[in-house]
């Protein structure tokens, strides 16, 4: 992800609770196998905020995550660099599958590893 602007998303855990996050708006522009990343549908319904970065091992929710390798060009990141993208939803989560192509912010990728929420 980049260092550019943040605003307000919402992130579901894998219990189905919607969080408030503060997310960049282009981690919804990853594309995997067809499966876009997106916030949840319907209201946040929990008095705290999720985590998107962060140890796993730090109090309250951190994200779920998905590393892409770029295998094209994108201005601002060093070439074939790995992005750790997350991932608002767990269906989507599921839907995505190592080793499938696609996108992020247009330019392709390939999905390398992902990482399981983390809830202390």
């Amino acid at each position: 992800m980049s260092s550019g602007v943040f605003e307000n998303g919402r992130y579901e855990t894998n219990d189905g609770d919607v969080y408030f996050c503060r997310a960049q708006p282009e981690s919804k522009g990853l594309i995997l196998g067809g499966v876009t990343n997106a916030y949840p549908p319907g209201a946040v319904d929990q008095a705290t905020s999720a985590r998107l970065t962060g140890s796993k091992r730090q109090i309250g929710v951190t994200a779920r995550t998905v590393r892409v390798q770029l295998t094209a060009a994108l201005a601002g990141y060093k070439p074939l660099a790995v992005l750790t993208i997350p991932v608002f939803t767990e269906a989507v989560y599921n839907g995505f599958v190592k080793g499938q192509v696609g996108t992020y912010l247009g330019t392709a990728v390939s999905y390398v590893g992902r990482s399981a929420e983390g809830v202390v």
